[in-house]
């Protein structure tokens, strides 16, 4: 279920972070890319950036939040490239905050771009993958959407569902040969914990930046650990060990697992106290 030479995908939030680390890696293989983002500026860079690596880019700036935006990305790909062999709906946004504080519109932000965006793309997608009789379905979660941490509530119950709903969509495509591939990857370097939303929890947030700071794990790398799974035709991959074992533990022992959590969160929160800025 590997995916053909040259394959044809589209990636929604492609300007940056692992969506561009995604699109490098697929013009290592020669992709044809549609590049997505609201940002049209970075995406037409994470485009150059596809060229020089020898690939082949189109852009298309697109709100994933609008289901009507991405009916229309789907048209201009279907255009571009005859099909789609990847679908990648990666677009995604964070915040922190604890229940009853965080306000409503956060969590309707956060739910609107990292759910119903992800929703949206499978929406218009899947439909033109069964039709040809081929292709993959990757939805970026986040371990976040399998291990809940204190102060995320909205980030982990939109990334919770986007696991749900992909475990849903394979076992509907696989049958048919078609495949869908859920990615929950830990903390890497990336810009999604300094984006987030200025009345988020200054504390978690705070947090949370340096966690992403500190990690040795690049995009790139989890960018590759992807597209193997991919190529392998996993329903979930977990690029992580540590997402891993979080995993395992909450399946055996979700009592356990639950005093860790708060143990561990405030382990985190104690040590990035101390860590200057």
């Amino acid at each position: 279920m590997s995916l053909p030479s040259r394959p044809r995908a589209v990636v929604t939030g492609a300007g940056s972070g692992l969506g561009r680390a995604l699109c490098e890696a697929l013009a290592a293989r020669q992709a044809r890319v549609m590049v997505s983002d609201m940002n049209a500026a970075s995406a037409e860079e994470t485009a150059r950036r596809v060229t020089e690596l020898g690939g082949e880019a189109r852009v298309h700036p697109c709100d994933v939040t609008d289901p009507d935006a991405v009916e229309a990305l789907a048209r201009a790909t279907d255009e571009a490239f005859g099909g789609v062999d990847l679908v990648v709906n990666n677009a995604g946004v964070a915040t922190g905050g604890a229940v009853g504080t965080l306000p409503l519109s956060e969590w309707k932000r956060v739910l609107h771009v990292n759910l119903w965006g992800v929703i949206h793309g499978c929406h218009a997608f899947v439909p033109r993958l069964r039709k040809q009789g081929s292709g993959h379905v990757l939805n970026i979660a986040s371990a976040a959407g399998l291990v809940y941490a204190p102060n995320l509530a909205a980030y982990n119950t939109s990334k919770a569902a986007v696991v749900a709903l992909s475990e849903t969509l394979y076992a509907e495509l696989q049958p048919l040969g078609l495949g869908v591939t859920v990615a929950c990857p830990t903390f890497f370097r990336t810009n999604i914990a300094a984006a987030a939303a200025p009345y988020s929890d200054p504390e978690t947030r705070r947090m949370s930046v340096k966690l992403v700071d500190q990690s040795k794990i690049g995009a790139e790398w989890v960018a590759e650990r992807l597209l193997k799974a991919v190529d392998r035709g996993a329903p979930h991959v977990l690029p992580m060990a540590d997402a891993r074992w979080f995993w395992r533990l909450r399946r055996l022992a979700p009592g356990l697992f639950l005093r860790g959590v708060i143990a561990v969160e405030k382990r985190m929160r104690e040590r990035t106290a101390r860590i200057p800025g």
